[in-house]
């Protein structure tokens, strides 16, 4: 099962560009949305994108963007479009079309200080996207985290363990916060088969061992999860509706 975090914490996604990062911390962010009270979220329904009492209203979640590299959030439609599904999106590129730039500094940090709704930080995967983040580190350590880090093993800097751990290492430094959870997230896109999403995982599991971190939980889309089953993998499944399109998609 996905657990859900309680109010007081906060949930970090990192992970180099390309990983999936964004996507993940999205569904991750409106399925908490979408979830009731209940600490734990029943796995078939979240393999369906449903919360585990289905209809039930669930409380507004706070989703801060942090990529100030590739940020994703550029439109105001965007974060319309999120808020009217109970998600609030915090990000320098919509706070600056309405608020002088040394106003997004406290924004940002008085979403991460509240304590009566669920955080979800979406980080840059570089030095620089972890800086932006380490601003914060105090504050975080405060209310308390889950950082995870999302790995595709078909992207560049983490397809090998000494990719990956250095990856790992680099963010943790910049950030001034650890790593406590891999995102499982194995996929090629529009090339993806299921024998890529297997044996993605099957290596993405070699490198939690080697590294001693336990995997939260697998990022698949609903298409795969209809050809694999719901219950395929040992770990928990996190049904991925896709909101962004890639540059090297568009063509």
């Amino acid at each position: 099962m996905i657990v859900r975090p309680p109010n007081h914490a906060i949930t970090i996604f990192s992970g180099r560009f390309g990983s999936g990062k964004t996507e993940a911390a999205l569904n991750y962010a409106l399925l908490l949305a979408q979830s009731p009270a209940p600490n734990l979220l029943d796995p078939a329904s979240v393999a369906q994108g449903r919360s585990a009492e289905g209809t039930a209203q669930g409380n507004r979640v706070v989703l801060i963007d942090l990529d100030i590299v590739t940020p994703y959030f550029r439109s105001r439609e965007m974060a319309d479009r999120m808020k009217e599904l109970r998600v609030d999106v915090v990000a320098p590129s919509i706070i600056g079309q309405h608020l002088d730039t040394p106003a997004i500094t406290p924004q940002i940090l008085g979403a991460i200080e509240q304590q009566s709704r669920p955080v979800v930080l979406d980080v840059g995967g570089d030095k620089q996207g972890a800086r932006a983040l380490g601003q914060f580190s105090a504050a975080i350590r405060r209310r308390g985290y889950t950082m995870f880090f999302v790995v595709n093993p078909y992207r560049p800097f983490t397809s090998t363990l000494e990719g990956l751990a250095s990856s790992i290492a680099e963010i943790e430094e910049s950030a001034r916060l650890k790593v406590t959870k891999l995102v499982s997230n194995p996929n090629l896109i529009g090339e993806t088969t299921a024998k890529a999403i297997i044996d993605g995982h099957a290596q993405i599991e070699a490198f939690a061992r080697e590294l001693g971190l336990p995997i939260a939980f697998v990022c698949v889309e609903h298409h795969w999860l209809q050809v694999l089953g719901p219950n395929h993998f040992a770990h928990p499944t996190l049904a991925l509706d896709r909101h962004f399109v890639m540059s090297w998609e568009e063509s």
